[in-house]
């Protein structure tokens, strides 16, 4: 039997406007996409971040990803003139192993 619970972390992204383009960064993923508006950047950067972090839980790289990206445990304030991007990834938890019988 298997469980799914989600992961939700709460990151933040930039967004530019160059020409007819917007560009769209997550500093704390290092990950940028673009989109001919802004609402389809976002979308682009949220997706391209949700596939990041399940690429890295896949791989067993999640620890060593983060590490290299400097992150750390501690509480810090989101910068100024950013928005939210709520990441969620799905994870599925066989307890067969768990919960002997």
């Amino acid at each position: 039997m298997a469980d799914v619970m989600e992961i939700r972390m709460q990151l933040f992204g930039v967004i530019k406007r160059q020409g007819e383009w917007y560009f769209a960064h997550c500093p704390p993923l290092d990950i940028a996409t673009q989109g001919r508006t802004e609402a389809e950047a976002k979308r682009n950067l949220q997706e391209a971040s949700e596939f990041f972090v399940i690429s890295c839980l896949e791989r067993g790289t999640f620890d060593e990803a983060m590490k290299q990206l400097g992150w750390s445990v501690a509480k810090q304030a989101r910068p100024r003139n950013t928005f939210p991007l709520p990441v969620a990834v799905p994870i599925r938890f066989s307890n067969r192993a768990a919960c002997p019988a």
